[in-house]
């Protein structure tokens, strides 16, 4: 029972919106990351990716054929702890 305590770590996430050119390629994408939504109208998918090497992935994605762009969430990096008010 040691080994399952030792073996589990929660490990950080990072959305990413992927522009595509064409909803026919966005299968791809899941090589790349989990795909979570696909806005037919849009035409974007949203993707979640491990925070520990999001920006490779995302450079792989850039360099695709047809993604227009890749938009990283900043959710991770904004801080969600404030200081009481002063009167």
């Amino acid at each position: 029972m040691d080994v399952l305590s030792n073996s589990f770590e929660l490990n950080g996430r990072i959305g990413l919106v992927v522009y595509v050119q064409s909803l026919k390629q966005v299968k791809v994408l899941r090589r790349y990351a989990n795909l979570y939504y696909v806005s037919k109208r849009e035409k974007y998918a949203f993707l979640y990716t491990d925070l520990d090497g999001h920006e490779a992935v995302i450079e792989q994605m850039r360099a695709l054929p047809f993604v227009e762009d890749v938009v990283r969430s900043e959710r991770p990096f904004i801080a969600e702890t404030y200081a009481p008010k002063q009167k």
